[in-house]
């Protein structure tokens, strides 16, 4: 019986894919794929990657991972709960290093506007208090006729004010009005490319495994922001850039993976429905 190498391998080859192909489409280092195809294990980050790595090889050209991982369980690597929890618990810290760091880099950020505010505050209570005291004087010494034209001089100002506060609320709810959308504009089944029109300066886009395991990545403008085999429950997560163009995402099981920009749920496109392995662009127009 031929290694599972060797398989993969002329799985491979009858699709016409070469290892950089494959490289490119899994985000899997070539160095790996080739170790994978030579049984090769040792040069690998650890047993739970070497399966993860054979199963999305596995499933890129067109086998079944789990299948074929079950058919060759004397001959791969196998997880032991050791190694798995540690691989949990660097993940949960990562996870919660990114949380607290996001914590402190908002706090930051609204610290100067808190301090204006509360400026702003003592100075209209000072001006507030001031005018209740000047109004209390000169209501002891007016006289019935000043008060008159006091009142007719208030309700001619009224108008105006009426007009700039009625430009700001308009002015408000044209800003309001602005709502981030997502268009698919192309799909192949394996890849498919959208628009995302209206996104927040302070954005991000967060990856969901639910109900299985998935190889995921996050590239923003060229640059590699994160990679990790997700287990059930848990999410990868990235900040989006203000001045970002382009995300590009790898998702390594689709049916078990939700992509979420900012507070919306992404679809994925009809061709795409009986795809495992999907290739995402999202071109952001500002």
């Amino acid at each position: 019986m031929n290694e599972i190498g060797e398989k993969l391998k002329e799985a491979r080859k009858s699709k016409g894919y070469t290892l950089d192909d494959l490289q490119q489409m899994t985000k899997i280092q070539k160095r790996y794929l080739i170790a994978i195809e030579e049984n090769n294990y040792d040069v690998m980050p650890g047993k739970f990657y070497a399966r993860a790595f054979i199963k999305q090889y596995a499933d890129t050209v067109g086998l079944n991972g789990e299948q074929l991982l079950a058919e060759y369980t004397d001959s791969v690597p196998h997880t032991h709960d050791t190694e798995y929890v540690e691989q949990a618990s660097a993940n949960q810290t990562r996870s919660g290093n990114k949380s607290g760091n996001n914590l402190f880099e908002k706090i930051k950020d609204y610290l100067p506007t808190l301090l204006i505010l509360v400026v702003v505050i003592i100075i209209i209570t000072s001006i507030y208090l001031a005018f209740i005291k000047t109004n209390q004087i000169a209501k002891e010494d007016m006289i019935t006729k000043t008060s008159e034209t006091v009142v007719i001089s208030s309700s001619e100002s009224n108008p105006t004010e009426n007009k700039e506060s009625e430009e700001l609320k308009s002015s408000v709810a044209e800003r309001e009005e602005i709502k981030q959308t997502v268009a698919i504009v192309s799909s192949t089944g394996s890849q498919t490319a959208y628009t995302v029109s209206g996104i927040p300066e302070k954005s991000e886009i967060n990856l969901i495994s639910e109900g299985g395991d998935s190889w995921v990545s996050i590239e923003i403008d060229g640059v590699m922001i994160d990679q990790a085999l997700l287990t059930s429950g848990n999410a990868l997560k990235a900040v989006i850039p203000e001045n970002a163009k382009q995300i590009n995402l790898v998702i390594g099981n689709v049916a078990v993976t939700s992509i979420k920009l900012n507070d919306t749920i992404v679809e994925y496109a009809p061709e795409a429905a009986n795809t495992i392995t999907q290739r995402i662009e999202f071109k952001i127009n500002k």
